[in-house]
């Protein structure tokens, strides 16, 4: 067995684990299945792992615990032996007589080649005497090599920044006080909710630094990207354009104007490396056709409101926009296998911004509306909600506003107003 791993199993014992603030995301430990930890780069999945291991030191000991980070430079260069030493010193040390069950936390698993059949062969071997959580930065933990390989052998966990409930928790805001409740939502909007970030005075400087990571460790590395600045220039395009419809075509031209050659494959390429790194996602039109689904523009949004306000222009002018993309970020945290959130869209540019479907049914229609108080504004939204609600039969109809509740009829329909801050914290 090579010393290395035997270090830092040991070194980890003789550590006080350390402390995290607690997330409203739970590792489950009951089942058997592998718990695979995944979401962008410095969400906390670490962090979740730490909450877990806590947990079970109080019940049943940290030597029943093990934990290897595979971005510890002792580490280097990286080994897929390193798999059997920590079966070897298992297996040494007797952790399976002395413990009911042993768990195994492996920290940026995917930075090892063919780690996931390592990870089928002991979970085969040994399933019933080895809990093993795995987490990655990438959405290569998701690909359909590893879906295959542990089909019906894992559960996924996806970590997302911090929801505006848990901000508050970081902030240890516990009262009624609504003032200071708006300026924590302030905050939240402008810069987002990675944890480091969050608790933080160097915002700014803390963003720019985790953004240059996500894009050389989690998408350049990964993807054969020669024009490494046209990369930079088209997630800059992305971030300032949250919440509207992209056209890749429209893209490639821009780029053109500019004196840059690059095709709509190449950026529809970018965009699938982006989305694997979890950095933006999109919405696609609500239609019963596949076809018009994927014809049709796309919308799209970034996982973190401080990485859109950052790395593209300033959105002081259009609060609008932070708020839809906040509600996009929320619907996404809260999707369960079964929901599907999509944008509806009319030949009349009646446009809703939240189509949510559970299985076959329409669960419900939302407009995002900073400004509900500007007449032409509720009168353009409030049509757009209508005509959706009757073209696909749904009658849970959602404004989310700056400051306005209540519920209102309109054409025999019920729409109800919320506060984002009141629908973030439901």
């Amino acid at each position: 067995m090579v010393e290395i791993i035997k270090e830092i199993i040991e070194g980890y014992w003789k550590k006080d684990t350390p402390k995290v603030i607690d997330r409203n995301i739970e590792l489950k430990e009951e089942t058997e299945l592998i718990n695979d930890i995944t979401g962008i780069r410095r969400s906390g999945k670490t962090s979740l792992m730490f909450l877990k291991m806590s947990d079970l030191i109080k019940r049943v000991g940290k030597n029943s615990t093990i934990y290897i980070n595979f971005e510890n430079k002792k580490l280097v260069p990286l080994k897929q032996t390193y798999f059997d030493d920590i079966m070897e010193f298992i297996e040494e040390k007797k952790l399976f007589e002395k413990y009911k069950k042993v768990y195994l936390f492996l920290d940026e698993v995917q930075r090892i080649e063919n780690w996931e059949r390592f990870v089928r062969s002991i979970y085969d071997d040994y399933k019933e005497k080895l809990k093993i959580f795995v987490s990655g930065s990438s959405a290569h933990l998701l690909s359909r090599d590893y879906g295959k390989l542990l089909t019906g052998r894992h559960l996924t966990t996806t970590v997302f920044p911090l929801s505006f409930k848990e901000f508050l928790n970081f902030k240890n805001y516990k009262n009624n006080d609504k003032i200071k409740l708006k300026i924590f939502l302030k905050e939240y909007l402008k810069y987002g909710g990675f944890p480091e970030v969050v608790l933080s005075n160097n915002k700014e400087e803390i963003i720019g630094q985790l953004f240059n990571d996500i894009l050389s460790k989690d998408v350049l590395s990964r993807a054969e990207i020669r024009k490494e600045q046209v990369l930079e220039e088209f997630v800059y395009y992305l971030s300032s354009n949250i919440s509207n419809k992209l056209s890749f075509n429209k893209m490639s031209n821009y780029f053109k104007s500019r004196g840059v050659k690059i095709s709509v494959q190449t950026l529809e390429n970018y965009f699938y490396f982006l989305k694997e790194a979890f950095l933006f996602f999109d919405n696609l039109i609500f239609s019963y056709k596949v076809k018009d689904q994927l014809q049709y523009n796309r919308k799209i949004y970034c996982i973190d409101n401080g990485v859109a306000s950052l790395m593209g222009f300033k959105f002081s002018e259009d609060l609008g926009k932070l708020y839809e993309n906040a509600v996009a970020v929320e619907l996404l945290r809260r999707a369960n296998l079964t929901t599907k959130v999509f944008y509806w869209h009319d030949q009349q540019q009646n446009e809703v911004d939240f189509v949510v479907k559970d299985k076959l049914k329409i669960e419900q229609l939302i407009q995002v509306c900073y400004d509900i108080d500007n007449p032409d504004t509720k009168k353009r939204e409030i049509k757009a909600l209508l005509k959706a609600s009757e073209e696909l039969k749904c009658k849970n109809l959602l404004v989310i506003t700056k400051d306005e509740e209540r519920e209102e009829k309109v054409e025999s329909k019920k729409i109800r107003y919320m506060p984002l801050w009141k629908w973030l914290l439901r």
